[in-house]
């Protein structure tokens, strides 16, 4: 934003407001964003209701807009008016700002607060995998639990593993390492690898290793904080990002190289821990960050990458994640499974889930909905297997109906994928 900084703790209400204005105005003028989201398509309706009168917006429609908001940034990238364009428009931070603000105002619901400590559903859940599993595919115990969540009874969650990522680590990870490493990474899981989507990060670390990579996986990491958009909470995301800075830095001045397999997480190191915490220091840690296959391709660029791949002629659905393409490197995941043989197409469309917000009873139904553009597209390629980077995604993807048949394989990450090219055990 020109004037506002979400850090700042200077800007009132009506510095907001004044701020929002003169975005939607432009914004009227544009309308290149009419399609990407329900936040767009209420903002112009609003405002053609109002005659093009930014002025006459009122405070439920603020609101309406921001809700509406998951922040999952393909406004960004279409937006012509980002910064260093003299308009400097940043439409998501300004939802997040007003995010800020209502919780401000008004306070946030106890269901909100929990819903975005991933953390600690991941330890709690997997304590008891069997039993929380069971409970939440159960459909009268969700229906009980929905008033008191907030949490829609028909949304599908991630199942937690019974061995999480980091038990499995401490038991089978130095042993994996490469006799003579060519190459070494500090890895960043994710929480939700971490406690439910586990084989992911055995994939990832299968992956490197068979590429001489050393990994490394230091104790002490924390939900990126991607979660707390939703609130606004910039004081946890300043904490987490400065945690997180001291505790990869010192690998980092050893020559690791920080890699993530999950998109929203890569997003956060890359984008907003150094808009949040404008230190050298930060700069450098995101120019060190690397989502997995595209750390892989660029071994591939300098001949590094071994291509002894079973080969394969699955025709492959590959579902982009926003929080990828926002990191505008190219469909390096597309790339590196072509590589194994197969054919794949690209579906540039949303799933709409958008961590907590999809999961919500309020936006489920929207959510949903979002989701059919995706389904549609990956119906299209008539695929034999369906991708995407983000587990959410996936598991949104699948709900929907976008998996080739009931009975046929979930959508996978691309790391899974060209670990079993690879032929390695999973």
């Amino acid at each position: 934003m020109k004037s506002l900084h979400l850090i700042s703790p200077d800007w009132t209400r009506d510095d907001l407001v004044k701020e929002t204005n003169r975005i939607f105005d432009v914004c009227d003028g544009c309308r290149r964003c009419f399609n990407l989201c329900p936040s767009f398509n209420t903002l112009l309706d609003r405002i053609y209701e109002y005659e093009s009168n930014v002025s006459r917006l009122t405070a439920t429609d603020y609101e309406q807009v921001e809700k509406e908001c998951y922040y999952c940034k393909l406004c960004y990238n279409h937006c012509p008016y980002t910064p260093p364009h003299d308009y400097g428009i940043d439409f998501p931070r300004l939802m997040a700002a007003w995010k800020k603000q209502r919780v401000k105002e008004q306070g946030a619901s106890w269901s909100d607060r929990l819903l975005i400590k991933t953390d600690l559903i991941g330890k709690l859940g997997g304590l008891t995998a069997s039993l929380t599993n069971r409970v939440l595919s159960t459909p009268w115990i969700r229906s009980l639990l929905e008033p008191i969540l907030g949490l829609h009874r028909d949304r599908r969650v991630l199942a937690f593993s019974r061995e999480n990522f980091p038990a499995w680590w401490r038991k089978r990870g130095p042993a994996l390492q490469p006799a003579v490493a060519k190459h070494k990474v500090v890895l960043f899981p994710s929480c939700m690898v971490n406690y439910q989507a586990t084989d992911i990060g055995k994939a990832t670390v299968q992956v490197l290793v068979r590429n001489n990579v050393e990994v490394v996986v230091p104790q002490g990491q924390r939900c990126c904080s991607m979660p707390s958009f939703d609130l606004g909470d910039t004081e946890t995301m300043v904490q987490t990002a400065t945690h997180h800075l001291q505790l990869f830095l010192p690998y980092l001045k050893q020559g690791y190289d920080l890699v993530v397999p999950t998109p929203s997480c890569s997003l956060m190191f890359k984008r907003e821990y150094p808009y949040l915490v404008p230190t050298r220091d930060m700069t450098t840690l995101a120019e060190r960050t690397f989502d997995v296959c595209e750390y892989l391709m660029r071994f591939k660029k300098d001949g590094a990458l071994s291509t002894e791949f079973r080969q394969t002629s699955q025709r492959i659905a590959y579902q982009v994640p926003c929080h990828l393409r926002d990191q505008n490197i190219g469909f390096k995941s597309k790339e590196l499974m072509e590589l194994t043989g197969a054919r794949v197409e690209v579906i540039e469309k949303c799933s709409g889930h958008d961590g907590s917000w999809g999961a919500k009873v309020e936006f489920f139904d929207r959510s949903m909905k979002i989701a059919r553009k995706a389904v549609r597209a990956v119906a299209d390629c008539e695929p034999d297997l369906v991708a995407s980077d983000c587990p959410l995604s996936a598991l949104q993807l699948d709900q929907a109906g976008a998996t080739p048949s009931d009975n046929g394989p979930a959508t996978r990450h691309p790391i899974q994928i060209v670990r079993d090219a690879y032929n390695l055990p999973s």
